[in-house]
Order: structure tokens, then sequence, then C-alpha cells
């Protein structure tokens, strides 16, 4: 793993940028918890509006996320199919987009669990309406380029 940091390091590389941000996420996930689906709604109905704010009203987010050289976001080519792993035109997405919902669908399947049903609906449910948003934010970004 050393290796691995140090080629961070040096090369900067969009790949293990992506390796450690999403272990920081895993990490983030495993280590929080809401406590009850009340609890989950009220956090991101209030960080939708957040993000709205610092994302969308102020350029600071997008200057911290495009400045700072740091695993704080996950970055991939958007010219992938033209370039492969050498791609520079990188969308990103902020390590927060990914563990603060990652949270809730984590409580999500532990509810389920905890019904002893056998069914996963509300982990499915979240799920499914999560990787939907993401699809629609990014699809949003993109006409919007």
């Amino acid at each position: 793993s050393a290796e691995f940091g140090v080629w961070y390091l040096v090369k900067k590389h969009w790949l293990a940028n992506n390796v450690f941000g999403l272990a920081f996420s895993i990490s983030g996930v495993e280590m929080i918890s809401l406590g009850s689906v009340k609890n989950g709604c009220i956090l991101l109905s209030l960080l939708f509006f957040y993000d709205i704010f610092w994302v969308f009203g102020t350029e600071v987010m997008v200057e911290v996320a495009k400045n700072l050289d740091a695993p704080i976001k996950v970055v991939f080519p958007m010219d992938f199919l033209e370039n492969g792993v050498f791609g520079n035109n990188m969308a990103m997405l902020g390590l927060g987009d990914i563990v603060l919902p990652g949270v809730f669908i984590a409580l999500l399947i532990r509810y389920d669990v905890s019904k002893g049903e056998g069914s996963h609906f509300y982990f499915y449910a979240g799920f499914a309406a999560y990787i939907l948003g993401l699809a629609t934010t990014m699809e949003v970004a993109k006409n919007l380029d």
C-alpha cells in the first residue's frame, strides 16, 4: 500500500485518487450511524438545501473541489471512450455525495434486516432512488455545460 500512496503522490492519477476516495467513503459509511429513518430524512433534506446554496449559489465548493489536490472527490474522464485511463476531461463527485446517502442506505438495509422477513424492499428502493438521482444530476450537469 505504500507503493500505491507514492504513486498517488507522484502522479496524481485519477485512478489512485478514486481508490483513496472510495476507501475514505467506505470508512465513513461504516463509522457513521443515523439512529433512525426520521433523523436520516431530516439530515438529507437539510443537506439538499445546503448543496443548492454552496454548489449552485456560490463558487466556493467548485473552487475547492477543483483546486484542492487531495482525494476529497471521485473523478472520472468524460472522454474515457476516446482516451481510456489517460483522459483529461474530468467529471467529479464529492465524497459527501457518496457518504451521506450511503449512511442513509446503510440504515435502510439494517432496518430491512431487523424486520426479519427476508425482504430488502427499503434498501432496494433507497438505492434505486440514489442511482436515479445521481444519473439525473449528471445528465443535467452535462446539458448545462
